[in-house]
């Protein structure tokens, strides 16, 4: 079983990834003027929510990575 299949675990990378999309949401909210002429509000929410989709997907590699490490007793 890997860690990260761990309900603790996978509540916590849902939490971080979350985060990570709400913080750069807020981005449009607090500076508006660079998003002129390049994204909506509603492009840009959504392209956050497909960033931390994939953040989540790429987490989930990173303990896959140091697991096996881990496991193959490199530290």
């Amino acid at each position: 079983m890997s860690v990260s299949d761990i309900d603790q675990m996978e509540t916590q990378l849902d939490e971080v990834a979350d985060c990570f999309a709400d913080m750069m949401k807020q981005v449009f909210v607090e500076e508006p003027e660079i998003f002129t002429g390049r994204s909506t509000k509603w492009d840009w929410n959504e392209a956050c929510s497909a960033a931390a989709d994939e953040l989540r997907k790429e987490l989930d590699q990173v303990i896959a990575k140091f697991e096996v490490k881990l496991h193959n007793g490199e530290y």
